[in-house]
């Protein structure tokens, strides 16, 4: 009994803590992959100060889905306005609460849709994507951990935005990331509830290497300050963590009364360096080297 009471009391805190994020707007319905389950609703992302949200996701033909401001029940969502219909990939909008004040929307064929909805206009334009090789699943993904700004609250991880042509593939472009740590959240809000299902972790073999709900929480390792890109492949299960031209990492002054210290671009320290593209440390500065 006191275990079950436990359990609902983290699942109420985890739930009030659950706000609008301006960046994101969540698309849910049984059109999508995961159909209503909030905890994997995936969502749609604008660039700053922007009223625009973007993503690719897979949608099943005939089956309802709408859009969420928050990941659960009872919070502001759009859904088709009355009467209104996709026409030429296009319909107009209307806002409400629990599918009061709008219709659902559906698509006629199977298939990878490029979604904009425009939350000012009211408008959004849902398309068959080109590209059609895998199911899409997911429209993004963020950085959460001590090295990004948002430290541990998984619901102000950093967005890495997907690719328009290439879907699969996700980046988050000169983000500035501090010394420490950080994983990846699949969805916001089954993130919060830190079970492994929602996270993708440094692969324990391989460190350019992504893994879903690995046993052990193998994160990744910023070793300096700096600005960053951050891509990942989430066919090939693949990640790349670059310094930015404008990173300190980038610096050329060296300090030849210290011992030189060598991280891979992924903040793995390195013994014996060996030929590719390494971070020295040496003293209080760093550079990017390459060996041949």
């Amino acid at each position: 009994m006191i275990q079950i009471r436990q359990y609902f009391l983290a699942l109420l805190l985890i739930t009030s803590t659950l706000c609008a994020k301006a960046d994101c707007l969540w698309i849910i319905g049984e059109a999508t992959p995961y159909g209503w389950d909030t905890d994997k609703a995936t969502a749609l992302l604008s660039a700053a100060d922007s009223h625009e949200y973007s993503g690719t996701i897979y949608l099943k033909a005939g089956q309802d889905f709408k859009f969420m401001t928050v990941p659960d029940w009872g919070n502001e969502e759009y859904g088709a306005a009355p009467g209104a219909s996709l026409v030429n990939g296009e319909i107009t909008l209307s806002k409400g609460t629990d599918d009061s004040g709008y219709g659902k929307l559906q698509v006629a064929e199977n298939g990878n849709y490029d979604i904009t909805v425009n939350t000012d206009a009211m408008t959004a334009k849902i398309v068959k994507s080109e590209y059609q090789d895998t199911e899409i699943t997911i429209c993004s993904l963020f950085l959460v951990g001590s090295a990004t700004s948002g430290g541990w609250d998984v619901m102000n991880g950093t967005p890495l935005y997907q690719n328009a042509e290439t879907p699969y593939k996700f980046k988050a472009e000169n983000v500035t990331l501090d010394a420490g740590t950080f994983k990846i959240a699949i969805a916001l809000k089954g993130a919060c509830s830190w079970n492994p299902e929602y996270w993708y972790f440094r692969d324990a073999t391989a460190e350019n290497k992504i893994v879903k709900a690995q046993e052990g929480d193998i994160q990744w390792n910023i070793a300096e300050n700096g600005t960053y890109t951050v891509a990942v492949n989430v066919i090939d299960n693949s990640i790349s963590i670059t310094p930015s031209v404008t990173s300190s990492i980038s610096s050329v002054i060296s300090d030849n009364n210290e011992t030189p210290e060598y991280y891979t671009l992924t903040g793995i320290r390195v013994n014996i360096p060996k030929t590719g593209v390494y971070i020295c440390k040496k003293g209080k500065t760093t550079k990017k080297i390459i060996l041949k």
